[in-house]
């Protein structure tokens, strides 16, 4: 049988990390210390300031070396993420940090990737990242400068052909003026003229407005409704709306000037179409709130899940899907928002379904 996009990527990972060939990004002599004493780098190693235990597929220190600060990543020995792209995406980052590094090095596209952390040195086989330590926080707020920022940083990456698969809170800094991207395990290649993102023609649900969507902002969102009103929310959601469409009209005329196939050019021009049809009246918004936000609350459930990597987070996020499907199955068929052949299925058999999501998120809750 025919791989593929997607298999053949990761087989393609998986016949890379067998063959024990290495990349190699930067120059081992800027080392702030010998890379034999790095890779034996502990939380108890003198020159460590912090230690960062959320890493799923890395341990991370926040390193200090003759008064310089340093970020020092070190593959795990196991990836804490059960499937093929967790396995991998130690490799996967260290050939990203070598393509962003490329970009930031020439003058052309050095300005599109500013916010894209340097790389001193990185070696897949040592299983070590070096970068110079950033100051900031993880991102905690969305803001017009925050989202702006994102969007035109992972527009800049889709033109290049990478996709950023992974915007997760734990992805992305922020220092109160600048955003800066620093983990790249599930960042992909394509080839923005003829595929959509990294799966190709396969799976048009997918681009980096979503992706930022689904892995992070409604999440955001949902934890806000404790405290924020839905007019706050709302608010929120119109302002990354419109900004996500200034971003993609940027895309799409890009794109267009690039030579992109009609194909292509028509999917994105469908997303422009979709946000100004929503910008237009309140109650269009609200549809597509309810859409959008479905959709990111289940197609993150589904990462979890498929990563074995579930967090209390991906419970709430089913209680969401289940209000829903209870409340707004008939509006959700009507607005087309049933996706993967969900709109096939029965209200009951998709909150059958999600009740033994709910069994399996409780069995694979990181510890």
């Amino acid at each position: 049988m025919d791989m593929n996009r997607e298999q053949q990527r990761q087989q393609s990972q998986l016949d890379f990390v067998a063959s024990g060939q290495e990349i190699v990004v930067g120059n081992e002599a800027l080392l702030p210390l010998p890379l034999a004493q790095l890779r034996q780098t502990t939380a108890d190693s003198a020159y460590v300031v912090e230690t960062f235990a959320g890493g799923l597929t890395a341990h991370v220190y926040h390193i200090r070396v003759d008064g310089k600060d340093w970020n020092l990543k070190l593959k795990r020995p196991e990836s804490l993420v059960k499937n093929v792209d967790g396995q991998t995406s130690f490799l996967n980052e260290v050939q990203r940090r070598r393509d962003f590094q490329q970009l930031k090095n020439q003058a052309a596209t050095s300005k599109a990737f500013a916010h894209v952390v340097p790389t001193v040195y990185a070696s897949f086989q040592h299983g070590v990242m070096l970068s110079p330590w950033i100051e900031g926080n993880l991102l905690t707020e969305f803001n017009e400068v925050v989202l702006t920022q994102l969007f035109d940083t992972v527009v800049n990456f889709e033109l290049q052909g990478i996709i950023e698969w992974d915007l997760c809170p734990g992805n992305i800094l922020f220092d109160g003026h600048d955003i800066s991207l620093f983990d790249f395990g599930y960042c992909y290649t394509f080839d923005p003229l003829s595929e959509f993102n990294s799966c190709g023609l396969d799976a048009p649900l997918f681009h980096s407005v979503e992706r930022l969507e689904t892995r992070n902002f409604f999440g955001y969102l949902l934890k806000k409704e404790s405290t924020w009103s839905q007019r706050e929310i709302m608010s929120l959601f119109e302002l990354e709306k419109r900004l996500a469409l200034q971003a993609y009209q940027r895309k799409y005329a890009a794109l267009k000037k690039a030579g992109a196939q009609q194909q292509v050019l028509d999917w994105v021009q469908g997303f422009v179409q979709r946000w100004q049809q929503a910008l237009s009246t309140p109650s269009a918004l609200d549809d597509l709130f309810l859409v959008e936000s479905f959709r990111s609350h289940l197609l993150d459930v589904n990462d979890d899940l498929h990563g074995q990597s579930c967090t209390p987070m991906t419970l709430q996020r089913l209680d969401r899907v289940e209000q829903v499907l209870t409340d707004h199955f008939d509006a959700l068929k009507k607005l087309d928002g049933l996706f993967f052949g969900d709109e096939l299925l029965t209200q009951q058999a998709l909150l059958s379904r999600t009740t033994e999501q709910r069994r399996q998120a409780k069995a694979f809750q990181l510890q």
